[in-house]
C-alpha cells in the first residue's frame, strides 16, 4: 500500500508541476495559491465591483503593473510574472495573455493601450512588445514565434479579428510530416508607430511594417511595407502612398 500511495503522490506532483510550468509560470506554492484564489474569486466577478477588485488585488500577479489597470471579467493571464503593464491599460472580458517565454518578460504593454474582448497575446517562448496608446479590437491574435519577437509601436490601431505573427514550420522535406519538421526560429515582426490595420488582416512573421502605414481589411501581408504605404489584397501589395509628394509649380507665360 505504501508503494501505491507513493506512486499516486508522485503522479499528482508531476501533474501539478506540469500545470505550474504551463500556466502559472512559478513552482512557488505561495504564488500558486494566490494565482488560484485570484482566478477563482476575482476573475469572474462582473460589473464595476469586479473591475475595482481586480484593479486593487491583481497587481501583485504581474512583473510590473502601472496605475489604474482595468481588467474585464474572465480574463486569463498565464505566466503573469513575465507580463508588464503600463499605466491605464484596459483589458476587456475574455482576453488571454500567455507570456510563456524564455526571456525575463514575455509580454510588455505600454501605457493606455486597450484590448477588445477576446483578444489573445501569446509569446510562445518569444516576446511581444506593444507601445503606448494602442487600440486593439475584439478577437485579435498576436503570436510570436519560437525565440522570435513581435514589436508593435505607439498609437497603432488594429481592428477586430486581425492575426499578427504566428509560427511558421520548415517544409523542405516531403517524406516527413510538416508538424515534425519543427518551427522556423528567431523570426522578428515589427509594426511601426501610427499604423492602422483593418479588420481581418493577417500580418505574417518576419515582416516589417513601416510607420504610419495602412493595411486594408482582409489583406495578407507577406513582405515588408514601406512607411506611409497603403496596402491591400492577397497577398498584399502597395496601392498608394500617403507620403507627401512635392507639388509642381506651374508658371504662366506672360
Amino acid at each position: 500500500m505504501g508503494a501505491i500511495k507513493d506512486s499516486v503522490v508522485e503522479g499528482q506532483g508531476s501533474a501539478l508541476r506540469k500545470y505550474q510550468d504551463a500556466l502559472v509560470g512559478s513552482r512557488s506554492l505561495a504564488f500558486l495559491i494566490r494565482y488560484e484564489l485570484t482566478s477563482l474569486f476575482l476573475m469572474g466577478v462582473p460589473g464595476a465591483l469586479g473591475l475595482l477588485l481586480r484593479q486593487k488585488l491583481c497587481r501583485g500577479l504581474f512583473a510590473v503593473c502601472g496605475r489604474k489597470p482595468a481588467i474585464g471579467s474572465n480574463a486569463a493571464f498565464r505566466h503573469p510574472k513575465k507580463i508588464s503593464l503600463g499605466d491605464g491599460v484596459v483589458i476587456d472580458d475574455g482576453c488571454c495573455f500567455d507570456a510563456n517565454s524564455e526571456n525575463e518578460l514575455g509580454i510588455k504593454v505600454g501605457s493606455r493601450s486597450m484590448f477588445g474582448r477576446g483578444t489573445r497575446l501569446s509569446s510562445k517562448l518569444g516576446t511581444i512588445t506593444i507601445g503606448d496608446d494602442c487600440g486593439f479590437g475584439a478577437g485579435i491574435t498576436v503570436h510570436s514565434s519560437v525565440e522570435g519577437s513581435v514589436a508593435i509601436g505607439n498609437k497603432c490601431i488594429i481592428a477586430g479579428h486581425t492575426y499578427i505573427g504566428g509560427g511558421q514550420y520548415h517544409t523542405d522535406s516531403t517524406d516527413i510530416p510538416i508538424v515534425d519538421q519543427g518551427h522556423i526560429k528567431d523570426q522578428h515582426l515589427v509594426i511601426g508607430d501610427g499604423c492602422w490595420i483593418g479588420a481581418g488582416a493577417v500580418v505574417v512573421n518576419g515582416v516589417r511594417v513601416g510607420h504610419d502605414a495602412i493595411i486594408a481589411a482582409g489583406a495578407v501581408v507577406t513582405k515588408d511595407v514601406p512607411p506611409f504605404a497603403v496596402v491591400a489584397g492577397v497577398p498584399a501589395r502597395v496601392i498608394k502612398s500617403r507620403a507627401e509628394q512635392p507639388q509642381e509649380v506651374s508658371h504662366a507665360s506672360a
